[in-house]
């Protein structure tokens, strides 16, 4: 007889179709009825959904409830974590699933204990990362429902992710809702027989819940039913972790590895990737900020006599956990839910600029040396780079001076003189009082985790780099011609000529927020430059090309069929370029007015791909440009056709044995290879969509994706007016992943630059207030240098008690780095190995300013906690 865990659930999307408060009202209520239901032994446990927001939202507003729901969480029968929210796995970053999981598990533990299995039983996709993020926070287990392919039709078996990190997986082949059919179905024996397909186990498990579904009261008496029904199947109320325990005694389980995104047993929705483009680039900039800037800083701060905030830092990660929730992350929502999804993020980024700001101005607030402005590198390894900044000065002309007393050559790249007279409503009576803001180009070095500080001396005529007008541009790695035919690009590396290298590709989208979908009288538009206004500046530290034009497009789907064009659609591309910088700058401002469309931009190489490259949270994934089942996939009883639109996080490539071509992306969230010989690379800026869900899609047949009998418009999704998407083209003679990340980073962190100066209080917002100076004497310190160049720097910041520094290092390669480089530090520090969850898991080494790196396993993330001598 199999045995058959009967876990009582509820799926709770804190936002969708509905709001946040709404979902918010219903579950306050629906916990009355949980903490009633296991004190009066109406049902033995209960398991809520795995995420922490909504119960930090419930707590929020029922406060008084925090002991009963603490008595039933330490006593193992109310389960919750060790998520924040439900992350989509697809669109997020490493660090921020890292921090989600954190936060989750902390809350979770602080009510008592943190269930300890991944469970991400809603996610659209699994990402081929999740076992080693899971076993980097001691989790061994694990809970899905949708991907497995055809090739993989198992309930139960083993993930493994590159780094050998294994985890024991339950897959939910018929769903997280299955298990109602026991409450509402006479047909027991057919349920039990349907849950043990495609296993041959003696230990099965049933979800008994469903999207908002209350509480089940009557559970005890249905599980008695079916019991007394049938012989063959013993049913029992049960848990996770008891389900587990009696699984993994199981012999001769499957063992798998790679990522899961088929459409086999449920819909995938690989169209998703790029829906609410403007939602997805908004929270991309805020893992950035956060990330890159933010954290780093704070780090650094705490050493020059500032203390952390790590509340504030916790508050804007939790709002930004909130839009990475797989529903929200995928924008396949009302439009009410969307602006509320995208007013949260403005505010977090206000928090986080704010924070930023505040941190770049206290240190810069105490200086012995004259110095005017100052640089930082937040970073674990040196930077040289030409930094784009600006400098208010009384004066047109000015001198910049490093600190050794030497000239710094600057280009100046745009002047604006400026009138800051008191304001008057006759205008004729103000008194002028002018001074100038410049932007400018100058190449600095900065140590690690440091500064650097350039004092400005004004009135001085100085000769500094002037720029020329042209339409070419170039520096050591490319140059770059607009003509007639096109946008050429030339490698100067090796010697390559590509005609016309950039185009944008229009198409309908006859889909839904869930799903691209082509038109169904489709009218596919090849777009290109030719017919522009083209202005280029050419500098030697710096130089642009701004082309600004407009294209002719359907104005809607009706005329797309018809092969019409009303509109215009306005543009204005500028591709930049910076001394001994490998990327090209890409800067693309679009004005839409067109309903029902795509449009991406196509990099057109010379290379016939047989397979695309992206990076994943902690490493880099290689795909097939065809997916297998791209044919027989309505054959075979795929929901949808598995397209071969792929999600990128931070890059996309494809390359051959002598060539290599990159995009890095700046919120950007999906990619194709496309064309006759697959040599170009298509990248999605946005798609524009006018309802929720939609039946019948080319794409993807039958029923409508989120609301089956209901059409839900949201005319927002149709992403009308101005947007800028940005990002960098790379052309190498090899593909290099760990280059591709520094590289990304570094396009990703806005110039962390300070000016002390009263002549313009309006720079920054909080500008205006005055400030004290920071009680330390701002001075040197160059805290951590790793020198590992093909090691990737995922992170770096203040341990969770800020004691000490955390720097966590991956390497992205499938061979294992022996000898990959070296710690230097400040100053004499303790080395810790730390988990995920900035635990100490080993003891590395005490008292050292200089730690060797041992060899790093393909794959391997490893977090080092340094701690600073008292």
């Amino acid at each position: 007889m199999k045995k058959v865990f009967v876990i009582a659930h509820t799926h709770w999307d804190f936002e969708w179709y509905f709001t946040r408060q709404d979902a918010r009202i219903q579950f306050i209520y629906h916990m009355d009825e949980v903490l009633r239901a296991l004190k009066n032994n109406v049902i033995d446990y209960y398991l809520l959904d795995g995420q922490m927001s909504i119960i930090d939202d419930y707590l929020e507003s029922v406060p008084e409830n925090a002991p009963e729901l603490r008595k039933f969480i330490k006593a193992g029968r109310l389960f919750v974590g060790p998520w924040y929210t439900q992350v989509d796995e697809m669109v997020t970053s490493g660090e921020s699933m890292v921090r989600n999981l954190q936060q989750g598990i902390k809350l979770s533990s602080e009510l008592g204990r943190s269930v300890p299995i991944g469970y991400l039983p809603d996610s659209f996709g699994q990402n081929h990362d999740i076992p080693k993020i899971y076993n980097g926070f001691g989790i061994k287990n694990a809970v899905f429902w949708r991907g497995m392919p055809k090739e993989k039709s198992v309930r139960y078996f083993y993930w493994t992710s590159d780094d050998n990190s294994k985890v024991l997986v339950a897959n939910l082949r018929n769903g997280y809702p299955v298990g109602v059919d026991l409450m509402e179905s006479p047909n027991y024996s057919d349920l039990l027989h349907k849950i043990s397909t495609d296993t041959n186990v003696n230990n099965l498990v049933l979800p008994v819940g469903g999207d908002q579904r209350p509480v089940d009261f009557n559970l005890k008496q249905r599980i008695k039913e079916a019991n007394d029904s049938q012989n063959e199947f013993k049913l029992v109320e049960g848990t996770y972790p008891e389900y587990f325990k009696e699984l993994s005694k199981e012999k001769e389980l499957p063992t798998y590895s790679g990522e899961f995104v088929d459409p086999s047993t449920s819909k995938i929705h690989r169209g998703i990737y790029s829906s609410r483009a403007d939602l997805k680039m908004l929270y991309d900039r805020l893992e950035r900020l956060m990330t890159y800037e933010v954290e780093p800083l704070m780090a650094m701060a705490q050493y020059h006599g500032i203390e952390t905030k790590p509340g504030i830092i916790s508050q804007i990660w939790k709002t930004i956990f909130r839009g990475q929730a797989h529903d929200s992350a995928g924008g396949c929502n009302s439009d009410e839910t969307n602006r509320d999804i995208y007013h949260r993020g403005e505010v977090a980024l206000q928090l986080g600029l704010s924070l930023k700001g505040y941190l770049l101005r206290k240190l810069s607030s105490n200086v012995t040396d004259k110095m005017d402005l100052f640089f930082w590198n937040p970073t674990v390894s040196p930077i040289t780079k030409v930094h784009r900044t600006y400098v208010i000065t009384q004066n047109p002309d000015f001198k910049l001076v490093n600190e050794k007393g030497d000239k710094v050559e600057y280009q100046v790249i745009k002047q604006d003189k400026i009138n800051r007279a008191v304001l008057r409503h006759n205008e004729k009576e103000m008194v002028p009082d002018y001074y100038y803001k410049t932007t400018i180009a100058v190449v600095l070095t900065i140590q690690p985790t440091d500064w650097t500080g350039i004092l400005i001396k004004e009135n001085v005529v100085d000769k500094n780099i002037v720029p020329k007008n042209s339409d070419v541009i170039e520096n050591e790695y490319y140059l770059i011609s607009m003509n007639h035919s096109g946008l050429t690009l030339t490698d100067k590396n090796s010697g390559k000529i590509y005609h016309d290298f950039l185009t944008v590709e229009d198409g309908g989208d006859e889909g839904d927020t869930y799903d691209y979908s082509p038109a169904y009288k489709d009218w596919i538009l090849s777009l290109n430059f030719n017919d522009s206004e083209t202005k280029g500046i050419k500098g030697e530290l710096y130089s642009s090309l701004s082309i600004k034009g407009d294209w002719s497009l359907p104005a809607d789907l009706e005329e797309r069929s018809k092969k019409q064009k009303s509109k215009k659609l306005k543009y204005n591309l500028q591709l930049t370029l910076e001394k001994n910088n490998p990327v090209i700058g890409v800067a693309l401002n679009l004005a839409n007015n067109v309903l029902d469309h795509r449009l991406r931009m196509v990099i057109n190489t010379d290379i016939n791909a047989k397979n695309s490259y992206s990076d994943t949270p902690f490493g880099t994934i290689e795909r097939p440009v065809i997916d297998p089942h791209l044919k027989d996939w309505k054959d075979i009883g795929y929901h949808e056709e598995p397209t071969s639109i792929r999600p990128f996080l931070h890059f996309t490539n494809i390359h051959n044995s002598e060539s290599s071509v990159s995009f890095i992306g700046l919120g950007e969230k999906d990619f194709q290879v496309i064309g006759d010989s697959f040599s170009s690379l298509a990248v999605t800026l946005f798609r524009g969509v006018g309802f929720l869900g939609r039946p019948d899609l080319l794409r993807r047949p039958s029923d409508a994706s989120g609301l089956q009998t209901k059409y839900v418009p949201t005319p927002d999704s149709q992403l009308q007016g101005d947007m800028t998407f940005r990002g960098g083209i790379i052309v190498d003679k090899k593909f290099d992943p760990s280059k591709l990340q520094r590289e990304h980073n570094l396009l990703s962190v806005d110039d962390l630059f300070y000016q002390n100066q009263d002549i313009d209080k309006f720079t920054m917002r909080v500008q205006y207030f005055r400030i004290n100076k920071n009680i330390e004497t701002l001075n040197h310190k160059s805290l951590v240098n790793v020198k590992a160049d093909n090691l990737v720097e995922s992170s770096f910041t203040s341990t969770t008690d800020g004691t000490g520094l955390v720097v966590r290092l991956y390497n992205p390669f499938k061979n294992t780095l022996k000898n990959p480089g070296s710690i230097s530090l400040y100053d004499n520090c303790n080395i810790k190995i730390l988990d995920l969850n900035n635990q100490v898991i080993e003891n590395g080494v005490d008292n050292v300013k200089e730690y060797e790196l041992s060899s790093f396993g393909p794959g391997e993330i490893r977090t080092f906690g340094i701690y600073p001598i008292e």
